[in-house]
């Protein structure tokens, strides 16, 4: 079972991705500040907006003050707000100093808590007038000791993300952690009072002990807020340590802390049990029970667990809570269903759909971007993602049980492939249904991930009212169970909760109202899958075959889709598939450019890649045995409805990072040229679901074409011929193209990569996220000739090539100017596709010389470009696989560029030499744009031919990394 990582809703922040730690971002909001209290507020505020970036100086600038004026605790707090910013980034050893420095700040604050806190005991003991002196030094004391939990809770977490379990376990280990008062035990006897605060501050354990000694005039609200806070404190630690115990295993020891959880939020005291977090907790833990049993074995234990998680969620009200249950429910009556005969297997596993079906009922109803979606990520082992895929995987299973094959008593042969019909049919038709779900959600929960903002094609004053509302959420939420940095609390935590609700509620209705305003936006956050029959009618024509991958970890599918009928395929587990597609795409790619980010190094190189001067690999038979062998598993038990006809490819995991038009079916052939290639009888033209077709068809229709069947005209409106270009920007301050300062880089002085840059490059470099101290991106200068020679075409054949180069190749212009009105944008220059971690996917512009942004335009933000109906052709991306081999790094990337207005969109999965680049480039165009105006799939795959038969750059190293995503018309 895929394990969640775990990060309760308190270590939770969301922001936006991607930052420059080496600069500062000019931006008219920021002014120099000198009351840090207020510094901390705006920085944090334009975390939560999503504007990391300028966050960044803020909440610098804020720790300088906090330290000259020698204040503990707003060092911490500064120290804690960058820590989550590093967090965000996936820089985490940056984010774990940080917290430390936090969690030792807090523990410096406590020792002169304790101090002060003697003296105004002595003092209160003397004179009941100065009591109120003492009880608020009592709550800096106990504020204290609950950062310095949340510290400590932090770094567990984030040493588990790492992957560093005993590290992990020693941060929860030194939480001063005490059970919260129950019910029961608060009617027998009373609660400590002051003294119980302050624990050994001095031995680094801080105590999170309650004041509530009537005596001392605490009031109800602070005494709600201890309670309260000493539960989440204590739950947070049972759950983190079970968390830990489950990921190494030791179940026992896993299933006793979740119990701890499960007992401390069943019996806490009513003012705390009837709280949000508390009743989130208490379905964590129960969940979490059924997951140890599920892992266990114990099939109908967790079956019972899990349902009696759900039904507490829904009694809870936190019906936002129930899908992992339902999940775990759905599970383990299909794996139960395996041990018993066929008429009770057969009444289990029709539970078990019935239970996915609801848990994804549940998944759309949380809105993407949410406090809700925010905890529902973070809180439980299992992921949206694990939802969709079992489900699909069992819809699909269901449907080869009840095909021909499967009726006559014997297993379906996963290589037969008769068009489906009946039952069989419905089963794949809702299989289908939800791998097409999964995909979209997928989607949004990535740019979750960053806080990303879509706000191209949402009305101004409904962005402005969810934006809002989405901060007044946030402060309510820190208010709850985040730094606390003021002792004084004015309102219950109830009160508190009641509110954050409401904004819920009205957070929904705003959606919703952004939906009805915003066709375009509804169709990405509220997309409602095609079906299968729609898929056979809107999407796909006589000439095309429709290839949708469902890999799952037990099993796998394909989906084969033609006018004519449905077939459905088994296909090995997740992990084998997307062996066959590494070992594929390392026999594609030269050694030295496999482990070493592709032009990226300290020195210019005018190559566009490192290493460059090494071909492909020599060894011809060991490329065919890969090809084939991923052929083989993935294609060949189609190869009968596929014939010649074109091919729709929805892929998913690795596979979203192989060419498929360079699997071979057979491995006979004495050169590169002479392989048998599948591109050679197939046309092969991809998308991020078989849905988003249509949706672009819906929405950009090219003039004269009729509705909703655009055809790829390749122009804007009536007449267009405008062409832009963008290549060869400048990325160093240092660049003699600037003549010694020609520019002014108004967002501050590069020295080296930003850090949202820095991540996405270490990723994809496969550094293990060490990004080298001074790394620079090397010029391509070859893009430069690449972009000159398009245009020499696009004039030859009467367009208007308009080219961006050096510093006019600027995110800047990119979002300023009326890209809008060019039928082709081309941009050559370095991307990044991170399959490790999707939301640091993006394209490379000039470094140089921006007013605003910093240069490297992410996926979240080309969302919000405005594009006619471009075709959008992307050079020189590098891609990294990562463990996690993530598809939403290049569906995201080309499904931005749909969503502003582009219907076909290229992409090239690995940098090659500036040479054959040219080459394929400028023939490509010639057959785009010439007099022959094909379509861009018929284009390329001609201008590849063309190269395969030419000899010289036959390997597919050159010609096969560039696909075409999106509408073939």
């Amino acid at each position: 079972m895929k394990l969640k990582i775990f990060c309760v809703a308190i270590l939770t922040f969301c922001f936006a991705a991607l930052l420059c730690p080496t600069w500062r971002v000019a931006n008219a909001d920021i002014v120099p500040q000198t009351d840090p209290n207020t510094t901390l507020s705006r920085g944090r505020a334009l975390l939560k907006q999503g504007h990391a970036d300028q966050a960044l100086g803020y909440l610098e600038n804020a720790l300088s003050l906090f330290t000259q004026s020698n204040s503990s605790r707003g060092i911490a707090a500064a120290q804690d707000a960058l820590g989550d910013l590093y967090l965000i980034q996936g820089q985490y050893k940056v984010a774990l100093d940080h917290y430390r420095s936090a969690y030792e700040a807090f523990v410096a604050a406590s020792s002169k808590d304790e101090t002060n806190q003697a003296a105004a005991n002595s003092v209160a003991s003397r004179a009941g007038s100065t009591a109120a002196a003492a009880t608020e030094t009592a709550g800096s004391a106990a504020a204290n000791g609950f950062n310095a939990n949340l510290m400590l809770a932090k770094i567990g977490d984030t040493n588990y993300r790492l992957g560093h379990t005993s590290e992990a376990g020693t941060a929860y280990a030194m939480m001063n952690v005490k059970k919260p008062e129950s019910a029961a035990a608060k009617a027998t006897r009373r609660l400590g009072g002051l003294g119980g605060i302050i624990g050994a501050a001095q031995t680094g354990r801080v105590s999170i002990g309650v004041p509530t000694d009537a005596a001392v005039g605490l009031l109800e609200t602070k005494k709600e807020f201890d309670e309260y806070r000493v539960a989440i404190i204590y739950m947070t630690y049972e759950l983190g340590m079970g968390r830990i115990a489950f990921a190494n295993n030791d179940l026992d020891t896993a299933r006793k802390h979740f119990q701890n959880a499960l007992e401390a939020g069943s019996g806490a005291l009513p003012v705390v049990a009837k709280l949000g977090q508390t009743r989130r907790f208490r379905t964590a833990a129960r969940t979490s029970l059924g997951d140890v049993a599920l892992r266990q074995g114990k099939y109908s234990d967790a079956a019972k667990l899990f349902s009696e998680a759900g039904k507490t969620a829904e009694k809870d009200n936190r019906l936002d809570l129930m899908w992992p249950a339902l999940r775990g429910q759905g599970r383990s009556l299909w794996l139960q269903a395996g041990q018993e005969s066929p008429d009770k297997a057969a009444k289990l596993r029709e539970e078990s759909l019935t239970a996915y079906r609801s848990a994804i009922k549940q998944i759309e109803t949380i809105r993407a971007g949410s406090l809700r979606a925010d905890e529902s990520r973070s809180t439980f082992l299992a992921t949206t993602k694990d939802v969709y895929d079992e489900a699909a995987s069992e819809f699909a299973e269901m449907a080869l049980m009840n095909s021909a094959a499967g009726a006559t008593g014997g297993n379906p042969t996963v290589r037969e492939g008769a068009p489906l019909t009946g039952k069989a049919l419905d089963y794949a038709a809702e299989a289908f249904r939800v791998s097409e779900e999964g995909r979209a959600r997928s989607l949004l929960d990535m740019l979750g991930e960053v806080n990303a903002q879509i706000t191209e094609g949402v009305p101004p004053d409904l962005l402005k009212r969810k934006q809002d509302n989405l901060e007044s959420q946030q402060q309510i939420a820190d208010q709850l169970t985040g730094i606390n940095l003021t002792a004084e609390q004015k309102r219950k935590p109830a009160e508190l909760e009641a509110e954050l609700d409401k904004l819920q509620v009205e957070f929904d209705d705003i959606e919703n109202q952004i939906r009805t305003a915003s066709p375009r936006y509804a169709a990405l956050t509220a997309a409602q899958p095609l079906s299968l029959t729609d898929v056979q009618q809107k999407v796909l024509d006589d000439n095309t075959v429709l290839l949708e991958y469902c890999l799952g970890a037990d099993r796998s599918y394909m989906f084969a889709v033609a006018r004519s009928g449905v077939s459905l395929f088994k296909l090995p587990r997740r992990a084998d598939v997307d062996k066959l597609a590494t070992d594929f795409r390392a026999q594609l790619i030269p050694p030295k450019l496999q482990r070493r980010i592709v032009g990226i190094d300290i020195a210019d190189d005018q190559q566009r890649g490192l290493g460059i001067v090494q071909g492909p690999s020599e060894n011809l038979s060991t490329f065919a045995a890969a090809a084939n062998a991923l052929y083989k598993a993935a294609v060949e038990p189609a190869a009968s409805l596929i014939g010649d006809k074109r091919l729709l490819i929805v892929s998913d995991g690795a596979l979203n990072y192989v060419p498929f038009e360079a699997l071979v079916k057979t491995t006979d052939g004495g050169d590169y040229a002479s392989l048998n290639y599948l591109i050679k009888t197939n046309e092969v033209v991809y998308a991020p679901s078989a849905s988003v077709i249509a949706a672009i068809r819906g929405t950009s229709p090219t003039p004269g074409s009729p509705a909703g069947q655009p055809g790829w005209g390749g122009a804007v409106r009536e007449g267009s011929k405008k062409i832009l270009l963008i290549a060869d920007p400048i990325f160093r301050a240092d660049d003699p193209r600037l003549n010694g300062g020609m520019a002014v880089q108004t967002s501050g002085e590069a020295r080296g990569l930003g850090l949202g840059l820095a991540s996405a490059v270490s990723d994809v470099a496969g550094s293990g996220g060490q990004t080298p101290v001074g790394m620079q991106l090397a010029r391509l200068a070859g893009t430069r000739v690449e972009a000159q020679e398009i245009a020499k075409i696009a004039s030859a054949g009467g367009n208007q090539p308009d080219v961006w180069t050096d510093l006019t190749a600027s995110e800047d212009n990119v979002r300023g100017r009326a890209v809008s009105n060019y039928r082709v944008v081309h941009i050559a220059t370095h991307g990044l596709l991170d399959a490790e971690r999707p939301q640091f996917t993006g394209v490379v512009l000039s470094l140089v010389g921006n007013k605003t942004g910093d240069g490297f335009l992410r996926t979240d933000e080309i969302f919000n470009l405005k594009l006619g109906n471009s075709l959008v052709m992307l050079s020189a991306c590098e891609t990294g696989l990562g463990k996690e081999k993530r598809g939403e790094g290049v569906i995201g990337l080309t499904r931005a560029f749909m969503y502003a207005g582009a219907p076909t969109v290229g992409v090239s999965l690995w940098s090659v030499a500036d040479k054959s680049t040219a080459d394929l480039m400028t023939d490509f165009y010639r057959r785009l744009l010439g007099p022959s105006a094909n379509t861009p799939s018929v284009a390329l795959r001609d201008a590849q031919l063309a190269m395969i038969n030419g000899k010289k750059y036959s390997a597919p190293f050159y010609w096969a990394p560039f696909v075409l995503v999106g509408e073939w018309k």
